[in-house]
Protein backbone atom coordinates (compact mmCIF):
# COMPACT_ATOMS: atom_id res chain seq x y z
CA UNK A 1 0.00 0.00 0.00
CA UNK A 2 1.05 3.84 -0.16
CA UNK A 3 0.20 5.93 2.07
CA UNK A 4 -1.09 9.61 1.10
CA UNK A 5 1.61 11.75 -0.98
CA UNK A 6 2.99 14.48 1.13
CA UNK A 7 1.26 17.90 0.50
CA UNK A 8 -1.95 18.49 -0.29
CA UNK A 9 -3.90 15.82 -3.40
CA UNK A 10 -6.70 16.68 -4.99
CA UNK A 11 -9.51 14.89 -4.08
CA UNK A 12 -10.78 12.85 -7.66
CA UNK A 13 -14.52 13.63 -6.50
CA UNK A 14 -16.28 14.78 -3.28
CA UNK A 15 -16.16 11.88 -1.26
CA UNK A 16 -13.16 10.19 -2.53
CA UNK A 17 -9.41 11.63 -2.67
CA UNK A 18 -7.19 9.87 -4.83
CA UNK A 19 -2.50 10.65 -4.88
CA UNK A 20 -0.09 9.61 -6.51
CA UNK A 21 2.19 7.47 -3.98
CA UNK A 22 3.85 10.79 -3.61
CA UNK A 23 2.20 14.28 -2.30
CA UNK A 24 -0.60 16.13 -1.87
CA UNK A 25 -3.59 15.16 0.35
CA UNK A 26 -5.68 12.53 -1.93
CA UNK A 27 -4.83 8.86 -1.29
CA UNK A 28 -3.72 6.41 -4.08
CA UNK A 29 -3.13 3.02 -3.10
CA UNK A 30 -0.36 0.88 -4.37
CA UNK A 31 -0.60 -2.91 -3.10
CA UNK A 32 2.73 -4.28 -1.74
CA UNK A 33 3.96 -5.62 1.92
CA UNK A 34 5.16 -2.01 3.40
CA UNK A 35 3.77 1.49 2.81
CA UNK A 36 5.76 3.90 0.24
CA UNK A 37 4.63 7.28 -0.58
CA UNK A 38 6.44 9.66 -2.85
CA UNK A 39 7.26 13.22 -4.28
CA UNK A 40 10.21 13.89 -6.26
CA UNK A 41 13.56 16.06 -7.17
CA UNK A 42 17.82 18.39 -7.84
CA UNK A 43 20.90 22.01 -9.76
CA UNK A 44 24.81 22.90 -10.05
CA UNK A 45 27.45 24.87 -8.63
CA UNK A 46 28.58 27.71 -11.32
CA UNK A 47 29.30 31.03 -11.35
CA UNK A 48 31.28 33.92 -13.63
CA UNK A 49 33.92 33.81 -11.33
CA UNK A 50 34.73 29.93 -11.44
CA UNK A 51 33.37 28.15 -14.21
CA UNK A 52 32.23 24.69 -12.97
CA UNK A 53 29.20 22.63 -14.23
CA UNK A 54 25.67 23.64 -13.92
CA UNK A 55 23.33 22.22 -11.34
CA UNK A 56 20.81 20.39 -11.72
CA UNK A 57 17.05 21.43 -11.03
CA UNK A 58 13.96 19.08 -10.09
CA UNK A 59 10.08 20.42 -11.15
CA UNK A 60 8.39 19.58 -8.48
CA UNK A 61 4.15 18.86 -8.38
CA UNK A 62 4.45 22.21 -6.25
CA UNK A 63 5.18 25.42 -6.88
CA UNK A 64 4.57 29.19 -6.33
CA UNK A 65 5.35 33.18 -6.64
CA UNK A 66 6.32 35.51 -3.72
CA UNK A 67 7.19 39.06 -4.34
CA UNK A 68 10.51 40.37 -2.25
CA UNK A 69 12.82 43.30 -2.48
CA UNK A 70 16.19 43.87 -3.31
CA UNK A 71 18.73 44.16 -0.14
CA UNK A 72 21.82 41.98 0.89
CA UNK A 73 22.59 39.01 -1.21
CA UNK A 74 20.76 35.92 0.90
CA UNK A 75 22.81 33.33 2.88
CA UNK A 76 21.90 29.40 2.46
CA UNK A 77 22.65 26.41 4.80
CA UNK A 78 24.81 23.73 3.38
CA UNK A 79 25.18 20.20 3.69
CA UNK A 80 27.40 21.18 6.27
CA UNK A 81 25.64 24.12 8.29
CA UNK A 82 24.63 23.36 11.59
CA UNK A 83 21.60 25.03 13.11
CA UNK A 84 22.89 27.59 16.11
CA UNK A 85 21.93 26.89 19.83
CA UNK A 86 18.55 27.88 20.65
CA UNK A 87 18.25 31.12 22.99
CA UNK A 88 17.69 31.03 26.46
CA UNK A 89 14.29 29.54 27.84
CA UNK A 90 12.60 27.60 25.13
CA UNK A 91 12.21 31.11 22.94
CA UNK A 92 13.12 30.26 19.35
CA UNK A 93 14.81 32.93 17.72
CA UNK A 94 14.09 35.37 15.14
CA UNK A 95 15.57 34.67 11.46
CA UNK A 96 16.15 37.50 9.37
CA UNK A 97 14.32 37.19 5.75
CA UNK A 98 16.01 36.95 2.94
CA UNK A 99 15.31 39.80 0.11
CA UNK A 100 16.09 39.33 -3.93
CA UNK A 101 18.91 41.73 -4.34
CA UNK A 102 18.95 44.13 -7.92
CA UNK A 103 21.78 42.64 -9.35
CA UNK A 104 23.31 38.93 -8.43
CA UNK A 105 26.40 38.70 -6.08
CA UNK A 106 28.48 35.91 -8.66
CA UNK A 107 31.27 35.58 -6.49
CA UNK A 108 29.39 33.53 -4.21
CA UNK A 109 27.62 29.98 -4.81
CA UNK A 110 24.32 30.01 -5.97
CA UNK A 111 21.66 28.59 -4.23
CA UNK A 112 20.85 26.61 -6.96
CA UNK A 113 24.31 25.12 -7.10
CA UNK A 114 23.65 24.56 -3.62
CA UNK A 115 20.94 22.65 -3.89
CA UNK A 116 22.24 19.99 -6.42
CA UNK A 117 25.85 19.71 -5.68
CA UNK A 118 26.87 21.77 -8.48
CA UNK A 119 25.34 19.15 -11.21
CA UNK A 120 22.64 21.04 -12.80
CA UNK A 121 21.26 18.42 -14.61
CA UNK A 122 19.93 17.02 -11.68
CA UNK A 123 17.78 20.32 -10.99
CA UNK A 124 14.01 19.30 -10.39
CA UNK A 125 10.96 20.95 -9.69
CA UNK A 126 11.26 19.02 -6.46
CA UNK A 127 14.87 19.16 -5.19
CA UNK A 128 16.33 16.69 -2.66
CA UNK A 129 18.85 18.81 -0.10
CA UNK A 130 19.60 16.95 2.55
CA UNK A 131 21.16 19.16 5.52
CA UNK A 132 21.31 17.09 8.31
CA UNK A 133 22.38 18.37 11.66
CA UNK A 134 23.84 16.38 14.67
CA UNK A 135 23.48 18.64 17.74
CA UNK A 136 21.52 17.03 20.40
CA UNK A 137 18.77 20.65 19.85
CA UNK A 138 17.93 19.55 16.52
CA UNK A 139 15.96 17.03 17.76
CA UNK A 140 13.93 18.76 20.31
CA UNK A 141 10.58 20.72 19.17
CA UNK A 142 12.80 24.45 19.13
CA UNK A 143 15.23 22.74 17.02
CA UNK A 144 12.41 21.41 14.43
CA UNK A 145 11.17 25.25 14.75
CA UNK A 146 14.15 26.96 13.91
CA UNK A 147 15.10 24.92 11.44
CA UNK A 148 11.79 25.77 9.66
CA UNK A 149 12.09 29.19 9.92
CA UNK A 150 15.80 29.05 8.63
CA UNK A 151 14.83 27.35 5.25
CA UNK A 152 12.27 29.32 4.42
CA UNK A 153 13.49 32.64 5.54
CA UNK A 154 16.80 31.82 3.88
CA UNK A 155 15.11 30.65 0.47
CA UNK A 156 11.26 31.23 0.20
CA UNK A 157 10.69 32.95 -3.59
CA UNK A 158 7.08 32.31 -3.96
CA UNK A 159 4.31 34.26 -4.68
CA UNK A 160 2.71 33.90 -1.71
CA UNK A 161 1.81 37.42 0.30
CA UNK A 162 1.98 35.86 4.06
CA UNK A 163 3.92 37.78 6.49
CA UNK A 164 6.35 34.77 7.29
CA UNK A 165 7.86 36.30 10.16
CA UNK A 166 4.51 37.12 11.93
CA UNK A 167 3.53 33.45 10.68
CA UNK A 168 6.42 32.11 12.96
CA UNK A 169 5.52 33.67 15.88
CA UNK A 170 2.25 32.71 15.38
CA UNK A 171 2.75 28.96 15.29
CA UNK A 172 5.77 29.10 18.19
CA UNK A 173 2.70 30.36 20.72
CA UNK A 174 0.62 27.44 19.19
CA UNK A 175 3.38 25.03 19.74
CA UNK A 176 4.24 26.24 23.16
CA UNK A 177 0.13 26.02 24.12
CA UNK A 178 0.21 22.41 22.90
CA UNK A 179 3.36 20.91 24.46
CA UNK A 180 4.97 23.13 26.97
CA UNK A 181 8.43 23.36 26.88
CA UNK A 182 9.56 23.41 23.38
CA UNK A 183 13.28 21.64 24.56
CA UNK A 184 11.39 18.28 25.12
CA UNK A 185 12.10 15.61 21.98
CA UNK A 186 9.84 15.72 18.58
CA UNK A 187 6.78 13.63 19.55
CA UNK A 188 4.90 12.41 16.48
CA UNK A 189 2.24 14.15 17.67
CA UNK A 190 4.02 17.30 16.41
CA UNK A 191 3.62 16.14 13.05
CA UNK A 192 -0.13 17.10 11.89
CA UNK A 193 0.48 20.83 13.87
CA UNK A 194 3.60 20.97 11.65
CA UNK A 195 1.66 20.00 8.42
CA UNK A 196 -0.92 23.07 9.45
CA UNK A 197 1.89 25.21 9.76
CA UNK A 198 3.58 24.95 6.73
CA UNK A 199 0.31 24.93 4.95
CA UNK A 200 -0.72 28.48 6.16
CA UNK A 201 1.77 30.08 3.88
CA UNK A 202 -0.85 29.02 0.72
CA UNK A 203 1.79 27.80 -1.20
CA UNK A 204 1.27 24.50 -2.46
CA UNK A 205 4.99 23.84 -3.38
CA UNK A 206 5.56 24.26 0.29
CA UNK A 207 4.93 21.55 2.53
CA UNK A 208 5.66 19.97 5.39
CA UNK A 209 6.74 15.78 5.27
CA UNK A 210 6.27 13.68 7.85
CA UNK A 211 8.89 11.03 8.78
CA UNK A 212 7.46 8.17 6.69
CA UNK A 213 6.39 10.69 3.76
CA UNK A 214 9.89 11.80 4.15
CA UNK A 215 11.24 8.05 4.11
CA UNK A 216 9.04 7.39 1.07
CA UNK A 217 10.16 10.27 -1.02
CA UNK A 218 13.71 9.41 -0.61
CA UNK A 219 13.27 6.16 -1.77
CA UNK A 220 11.29 6.66 -5.11
CA UNK A 221 13.64 9.83 -5.76
CA UNK A 222 17.08 7.30 -5.38
CA UNK A 223 15.15 4.82 -7.65
CA UNK A 224 16.09 2.21 -5.40
CA UNK A 225 14.44 -1.60 -5.60
CA UNK A 226 11.53 -0.95 -3.73
CA UNK A 227 12.00 -3.08 0.30
CA UNK A 228 9.37 -5.29 -0.58
CA UNK A 229 7.58 -7.31 -4.15
CA UNK A 230 5.25 -5.20 -5.52
CA UNK A 231 2.68 -6.05 -8.16
CA UNK A 232 3.21 -2.58 -9.87
CA UNK A 233 -0.44 -0.98 -10.25
CA UNK A 234 -2.03 2.07 -8.10
CA UNK A 235 -5.61 1.56 -7.55
CA UNK A 236 -8.61 3.23 -5.99
CA UNK A 237 -11.91 1.98 -4.39
CA UNK A 238 -14.55 1.85 -6.82
CA UNK A 239 -16.88 4.62 -5.70
CA UNK A 240 -19.99 3.61 -3.86
CA UNK A 241 -19.04 -0.40 -5.18
CA UNK A 242 -17.11 -3.42 -4.09
CA UNK A 243 -13.52 -3.66 -5.97
CA UNK A 244 -10.41 -1.81 -6.43
CA UNK A 245 -10.27 0.13 -9.94
CA UNK A 246 -6.43 -0.13 -11.61
CA UNK A 247 -5.86 3.76 -11.94
CA UNK A 248 -2.05 3.14 -13.20
CA UNK A 249 0.17 -0.28 -14.25
CA UNK A 250 3.79 0.76 -14.41
CA UNK A 251 6.00 -0.13 -17.11
CA UNK A 252 8.06 -3.37 -16.76
CA UNK A 253 6.63 -4.34 -13.24
CA UNK A 254 5.05 -7.99 -12.93
CA UNK A 255 1.06 -6.36 -13.05
CA UNK A 256 2.43 -5.19 -16.68
CA UNK A 257 3.74 -8.25 -17.88
CA UNK A 258 0.62 -10.13 -16.58
CA UNK A 259 -1.36 -8.00 -19.13
CA UNK A 260 -2.93 -5.83 -16.47
CA UNK A 261 -4.72 -2.32 -18.01
CA UNK A 262 -5.98 1.01 -16.40
CA UNK A 263 -9.98 0.27 -15.58
CA UNK A 264 -9.43 -3.29 -15.22
CA UNK A 265 -11.16 -3.66 -11.58
CA UNK A 266 -9.96 -6.50 -9.20
CA UNK A 267 -13.00 -8.42 -7.55
CA UNK A 268 -11.35 -11.11 -5.88
CA UNK A 269 -7.85 -12.03 -4.84
CA UNK A 270 -7.11 -15.86 -4.89
CA UNK A 271 -10.57 -16.59 -4.78
CA UNK A 272 -11.79 -14.35 -1.93
CA UNK A 273 -13.99 -11.43 -2.57
CA UNK A 274 -13.38 -7.30 -2.43
CA UNK A 275 -16.33 -6.71 -0.28
CA UNK A 276 -16.41 -3.08 1.11
CA UNK A 277 -16.97 -3.35 5.15
CA UNK A 278 -17.39 0.10 5.15
CA UNK A 279 -19.15 3.04 2.68
CA UNK A 280 -16.34 5.29 3.28
CA UNK A 281 -14.13 4.95 -0.68
CA UNK A 282 -10.77 5.54 1.62
CA UNK A 283 -11.59 3.15 4.28
CA UNK A 284 -12.30 0.50 1.24
CA UNK A 285 -9.28 1.05 -0.20
CA UNK A 286 -7.14 0.57 2.76
CA UNK A 287 -9.18 -2.40 3.23
CA UNK A 288 -8.35 -3.81 0.10
CA UNK A 289 -4.70 -2.47 0.25
CA UNK A 290 -4.51 -5.00 3.34
CA UNK A 291 -5.99 -8.09 1.45
CA UNK A 292 -3.35 -7.36 -1.43
CA UNK A 293 -0.43 -6.80 0.99
CA UNK A 294 -1.47 -10.14 2.63
CA UNK A 295 -1.34 -12.09 -0.38
CA UNK A 296 1.85 -10.74 -1.05
CA UNK A 297 3.34 -11.67 2.11
CA UNK A 298 2.41 -15.54 1.87
CA UNK A 299 4.54 -15.65 -1.58
CA UNK A 300 4.11 -16.92 -5.13
CA UNK A 301 2.07 -16.55 -7.29
CA UNK A 302 -1.89 -14.21 -6.84
CA UNK A 303 -4.73 -15.05 -8.75
CA UNK A 304 -6.91 -12.06 -9.16
CA UNK A 305 -10.47 -12.10 -10.21
CA UNK A 306 -10.46 -9.31 -12.62
CA UNK A 307 -13.42 -7.41 -14.69
CA UNK A 308 -12.66 -5.62 -18.04
CA UNK A 309 -15.55 -3.74 -19.22
CA UNK A 310 -17.78 -6.33 -18.69
CA UNK A 311 -15.62 -9.14 -18.97
CA UNK A 312 -14.38 -11.24 -16.17
CA UNK A 313 -11.23 -12.39 -16.38
CA UNK A 314 -8.40 -14.72 -14.53
CA UNK A 315 -4.71 -13.13 -14.38
CA UNK A 316 -2.75 -14.51 -12.39
CA UNK A 317 1.04 -12.07 -11.25
CA UNK A 318 3.72 -12.56 -9.07
CA UNK A 319 4.78 -9.89 -7.33
CA UNK A 320 8.57 -8.92 -7.28
CA UNK A 321 11.01 -6.41 -6.38
CA UNK A 322 11.08 -3.78 -8.81
CA UNK A 323 12.60 -0.09 -9.18
CA UNK A 324 10.49 2.56 -7.26
CA UNK A 325 11.03 5.12 -10.23
CA UNK A 326 8.59 4.83 -13.40
CA UNK A 327 9.31 5.43 -16.68
CA UNK A 328 6.86 5.82 -20.04
CA UNK A 329 5.39 3.46 -22.32
CA UNK A 330 3.04 3.31 -25.38
CA UNK A 331 0.50 1.57 -27.00
CA UNK A 332 -1.22 2.20 -30.19
CA UNK A 333 -5.56 2.42 -29.84
CA UNK A 334 -6.45 2.31 -33.86
CA UNK A 335 -4.42 5.14 -35.82
CA UNK A 336 -4.03 7.06 -32.68
CA UNK A 337 -0.99 6.58 -30.08
CA UNK A 338 -1.20 6.87 -26.38
CA UNK A 339 2.24 7.90 -24.72
CA UNK A 340 1.88 7.31 -21.12
CA UNK A 341 4.06 9.41 -18.96
CA UNK A 342 3.48 8.84 -15.39
CA UNK A 343 6.76 11.18 -13.92
CA UNK A 344 9.87 13.25 -15.00
CA UNK A 345 11.78 12.37 -11.82
CA UNK A 346 14.18 9.40 -13.58
CA UNK A 347 17.03 10.47 -16.03
CA UNK A 348 16.44 9.42 -19.45
CA UNK A 349 12.79 9.98 -19.34
CA UNK A 350 13.05 12.72 -22.51
CA UNK A 351 15.37 9.75 -24.48
CA UNK A 352 12.48 7.30 -23.70
CA UNK A 353 9.79 9.71 -24.85
CA UNK A 354 11.68 10.49 -28.08
CA UNK A 355 12.21 6.50 -28.46
CA UNK A 356 8.57 6.20 -28.17
CA UNK A 357 7.65 8.96 -30.41
CA UNK A 358 9.72 7.40 -33.32
CA UNK A 359 8.13 4.28 -32.80
CA UNK A 360 4.46 5.54 -32.82
CA UNK A 361 5.80 7.30 -36.40
CA UNK A 362 7.30 4.05 -37.27
CA UNK A 363 4.08 2.36 -36.44
CA UNK A 364 2.18 4.71 -38.67
CA UNK A 365 0.38 6.41 -35.89
CA UNK A 366 -1.78 9.59 -37.30
CA UNK A 367 -2.35 11.38 -34.02
CA UNK A 368 -0.46 11.11 -30.52
CA UNK A 369 -2.36 11.84 -27.03
CA UNK A 370 0.57 12.20 -23.81
CA UNK A 371 -1.11 10.91 -21.23
CA UNK A 372 -0.15 13.40 -17.92
CA UNK A 373 -2.89 11.93 -15.26
CA UNK A 374 -1.37 11.65 -12.26
CA UNK A 375 2.20 12.86 -12.90
CA UNK A 376 3.74 14.75 -10.05
CA UNK A 377 6.75 15.99 -11.48
CA UNK A 378 10.04 15.51 -11.79
CA UNK A 379 13.69 16.96 -13.47
CA UNK A 380 13.66 20.17 -15.26
CA UNK A 381 15.86 19.28 -17.96
CA UNK A 382 14.33 15.90 -18.49
CA UNK A 383 10.94 18.06 -18.60
CA UNK A 384 12.63 20.75 -21.30
CA UNK A 385 13.76 17.27 -23.50
CA UNK A 386 9.84 15.75 -23.15
CA UNK A 387 8.54 18.80 -24.68
CA UNK A 388 11.32 18.91 -27.79
CA UNK A 389 9.65 16.32 -28.94
CA UNK A 390 6.37 18.19 -29.66
CA UNK A 391 7.66 21.87 -29.33
CA UNK A 392 11.51 22.39 -29.81
CA UNK A 393 10.99 26.07 -29.87
CA UNK A 394 9.12 26.70 -27.09
CA UNK A 395 10.84 24.14 -24.73
CA UNK A 396 12.88 25.54 -22.05
CA UNK A 397 11.95 27.99 -18.96
CA UNK A 398 13.59 30.19 -16.49
CA UNK A 399 14.01 30.11 -13.09
CA UNK A 400 14.61 32.86 -10.80
CA UNK A 401 15.76 32.72 -7.59
CA UNK A 402 16.10 34.60 -4.33
CA UNK A 403 19.34 35.19 -4.81
CA UNK A 404 19.37 36.84 -8.69
CA UNK A 405 21.22 33.85 -9.86
CA UNK A 406 19.05 32.75 -12.09
CA UNK A 407 19.03 30.33 -14.80
CA UNK A 408 17.52 29.47 -18.45
CA UNK A 409 16.80 25.81 -19.59
CA UNK A 410 16.46 25.69 -23.28
CA UNK A 411 17.03 22.62 -25.97
CA UNK A 412 18.97 23.30 -29.21
CA UNK A 413 17.83 21.24 -32.35
CA UNK A 414 20.82 21.50 -33.89
CA UNK A 415 22.90 18.72 -31.71
CA UNK A 416 19.41 17.14 -29.67
CA UNK A 417 21.05 18.71 -26.16
CA UNK A 418 19.14 20.61 -23.60
CA UNK A 419 21.63 23.14 -22.07
CA UNK A 420 21.58 25.57 -19.19
CA UNK A 421 22.74 29.30 -19.19
CA UNK A 422 22.85 31.69 -15.98
CA UNK A 423 23.53 35.68 -15.18
CA UNK A 424 26.14 34.00 -13.21
CA UNK A 425 27.83 31.37 -15.72
CA UNK A 426 30.58 32.07 -17.67
CA UNK A 427 29.84 29.51 -20.48
CA UNK A 428 26.31 27.60 -21.80
CA UNK A 429 26.38 24.04 -20.08
CA UNK A 430 24.68 20.91 -21.85
CA UNK A 431 22.89 18.79 -19.19
CA UNK A 432 21.54 15.82 -21.59
CA UNK A 433 21.97 15.06 -25.52
CA UNK A 434 18.68 13.39 -27.04
CA UNK A 435 20.17 10.43 -29.05
CA UNK A 436 18.28 10.61 -32.39
CA UNK A 437 15.81 12.99 -31.61
CA UNK A 438 12.35 12.66 -33.18
CA UNK A 439 9.70 15.40 -33.66
CA UNK A 440 6.32 14.96 -33.33
CA UNK A 441 4.24 16.84 -36.48
CA UNK A 442 0.93 14.99 -36.35
CA UNK A 443 -2.11 15.70 -34.17
CA UNK A 444 -1.21 15.53 -30.67
CA UNK A 445 -3.54 16.37 -26.91
CA UNK A 446 -2.62 15.56 -23.60
CA UNK A 447 -4.65 14.43 -20.81
CA UNK A 448 -4.28 15.61 -17.64
CA UNK A 449 -6.25 15.31 -14.19
CA UNK A 450 -6.72 17.21 -10.76
CA UNK A 451 -3.47 14.93 -9.63
CA UNK A 452 -1.27 16.52 -12.73
CA UNK A 453 1.58 18.61 -11.29
CA UNK A 454 4.75 20.52 -11.80
CA UNK A 455 6.53 19.60 -14.79
CA UNK A 456 3.68 17.81 -16.46
CA UNK A 457 1.99 21.05 -16.05
CA UNK A 458 4.69 23.26 -17.81
CA UNK A 459 4.76 20.36 -20.43
CA UNK A 460 1.02 20.91 -20.85
CA UNK A 461 1.15 24.53 -21.23
CA UNK A 462 4.01 24.41 -23.78
CA UNK A 463 2.21 21.84 -25.52
CA UNK A 464 -0.97 24.16 -25.36
CA UNK A 465 0.65 27.27 -27.20
CA UNK A 466 2.00 24.72 -29.35
CA UNK A 467 -1.32 24.24 -30.57
CA UNK A 468 -2.54 20.88 -28.69
CA UNK A 469 -5.42 20.48 -26.59
CA UNK A 470 -5.69 19.71 -22.98
CA UNK A 471 -8.43 17.28 -21.87
CA UNK A 472 -9.38 16.17 -18.14
CA UNK A 473 -9.06 18.28 -15.25
CA UNK A 474 -7.85 21.66 -13.79
CA UNK A 475 -4.15 20.58 -12.23
CA UNK A 476 -2.81 20.92 -8.97
CA UNK A 477 -1.32 24.51 -9.64
CA UNK A 478 2.14 24.47 -9.29
CA UNK A 479 3.46 24.65 -12.56
CA UNK A 480 4.88 28.65 -12.21
CA UNK A 481 7.61 27.42 -9.48
CA UNK A 482 10.27 24.81 -8.45
CA UNK A 483 11.06 23.63 -4.73
CA UNK A 484 14.03 22.34 -2.62
CA UNK A 485 13.24 19.62 -0.19
CA UNK A 486 15.62 19.52 3.03
CA UNK A 487 16.02 17.76 5.92
CA UNK A 488 14.55 18.77 9.14
CA UNK A 489 15.80 18.23 12.86
CA UNK A 490 17.28 15.54 12.90
CA UNK A 491 16.83 14.40 9.33
CA UNK A 492 13.99 11.96 9.40
CA UNK A 493 11.91 14.64 8.69
CA UNK A 494 11.57 16.89 5.72
CA UNK A 495 10.26 20.43 4.48
CA UNK A 496 9.69 21.65 1.10
CA UNK A 497 9.82 25.21 0.03
CA UNK A 498 9.24 27.07 -3.27
CA UNK A 499 13.05 28.58 -3.77
CA UNK A 500 12.45 29.99 -7.52
CA UNK A 501 9.63 31.68 -10.25
CA UNK A 502 9.37 30.00 -13.96
CA UNK A 503 8.97 31.68 -17.13
CA UNK A 504 8.47 30.74 -20.12
CA UNK A 505 11.22 31.12 -22.99
CA UNK A 506 9.17 34.27 -24.24
CA UNK A 507 9.49 35.90 -20.78
CA UNK A 508 6.09 35.57 -19.02
CA UNK A 509 5.56 33.86 -15.81
CA UNK A 510 3.91 30.17 -16.47
CA UNK A 511 0.43 30.11 -14.91
CA UNK A 512 -0.02 28.28 -11.21
CA UNK A 513 -3.11 25.98 -12.53
CA UNK A 514 -2.99 24.34 -16.13
CA UNK A 515 -6.71 24.34 -17.57
CA UNK A 516 -7.76 21.46 -19.97
CA UNK A 517 -8.89 23.20 -23.21
CA UNK A 518 -11.79 20.22 -22.96
CA UNK A 519 -13.16 19.36 -19.37
CA UNK A 520 -13.93 15.90 -18.63
CA UNK A 521 -13.64 14.24 -15.56
CA UNK A 522 -11.55 11.40 -14.29
CA UNK A 523 -14.94 9.57 -13.57
CA UNK A 524 -13.65 6.49 -11.74
CA UNK A 525 -16.75 4.61 -11.59
CA UNK A 526 -16.97 5.07 -15.30
CA UNK A 527 -13.76 4.03 -15.53
CA UNK A 528 -14.38 0.60 -13.48
CA UNK A 529 -17.13 -0.10 -16.17
CA UNK A 530 -15.11 -0.01 -18.94
CA UNK A 531 -15.06 3.92 -19.91
CA UNK A 532 -12.12 6.07 -19.50
CA UNK A 533 -14.19 9.18 -20.30
CA UNK A 534 -10.91 11.89 -20.78
CA UNK A 535 -8.68 9.23 -22.91
CA UNK A 536 -12.23 8.68 -25.38
CA UNK A 537 -12.87 12.55 -25.43
CA UNK A 538 -9.01 13.19 -26.51
CA UNK A 539 -9.49 10.10 -29.06
CA UNK A 540 -12.73 11.69 -30.27
CA UNK A 541 -11.04 14.79 -31.03
CA UNK A 542 -8.10 12.85 -32.66
CA UNK A 543 -8.71 10.48 -34.89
Amino acid sequence: MREPIPGRLRSRSPNQTIGTGGEFGGVEWEASSSNLSHPSGPIRHNNAMTHQPLPALLLLSLSLLSACTSTTTPTTPTSKTTSPPVASGDDVPTVARATRPAAPNCAVQSLASQVVGGDLAKLSYANRWPTLRTQASASTLAGLLLDTRKLINANYYGFSPVDLQALHETWEANFRKTFGNLQQAVPSTADPLMAQYISAINDDHTFYLSPASYQAFKNQGSGSPTPSPKFGFRFAAVPGEDGAVLIDIDAGTPAAAAGLQRGDTILSVNGVALTRSSSDDNAAASQYSSVLAAAITRGGSVTLGIRRGATPLSIAVTPSIVSSSSVPSGRMLGSTYVLRLPSFATTGTAQRVHDLVRAAQKAGASSLILDLRGNRGGLVSEATGVSAAFAPKLAGQTLEFIDAQDLTFFYDAQSGQVAGRGVCLKNTEALTTIQNPALWTGKLATLVNADSASASEVVTETLQKAGASAFGEVTVGVGNTATTISDLGSGNRGLSVTIARSRALDGQYLTAKVAPNVAVGDDLKALAHGNDLPLEAALGRVQ
